[in-house]
């Protein structure tokens, strides 16, 4: 499987000035962006963004582009709680919405481009303080 769009989505993601400039105002440090998954465990792993390869169809002979399914994972550390919301529901929705907004601009560059279909899933604060967000998408890459 080709992995060219999500590294291209992670170069993007990783210049972007408003999801660099989240997690630095908020966590005083930017993220890590890391290719692959593994539960983060302490507090100093976070915050993090993971890319995975999900899944990837061949290119088609019109076209010649692959287009993969591919989920990042976006890692928060919240401990607070605000009129009963955890913060970290709120956080983690935010910096998912910046993603979305750096990667919606359709190319990524290097052959790449967001294709749409794009979907969260969060995790609801199962793990407090730790949060987590999945951004389901569809990549391209020539």
């Amino acid at each position: 499987m080709s992995i060219n769009g999500l590294l291209a989505a992670r170069t993007k993601l990783i210049a972007d000035p408003a999801l660099t400039a989240f997690f630095t105002g908020r966590y005083g440090k930017p993220a890590k962006h890391v290719i692959g998954y593994r539960q983060p465990t302490n507090a100093n792993d976070f915050p993090v963004m993971c890319y995975v390869p999900v899944t990837a169809r061949r290119p088609d002979s019109v076209g010649g582009m692959s287009k993969e399914r591919v989920s990042i994972i976006i890692g928060l550390n919240e401990k607070g709680i605000t009129d009963d919301v955890f913060d970290g529901v709120i956080q983690t929705e935010m910096a998912a919405e910046l993603a979305f907004e750096c990667l919606e601009m359709g190319e990524l560059g290097n052959g790449a481009a967001y294709l749409a279909d794009g979907r969260t899933v969060t995790d609801m604060g199962s793990r407090h303080p730790f949060y987590e967000i999945e951004l389901s998408m569809l990549l391209g890459a020539r």
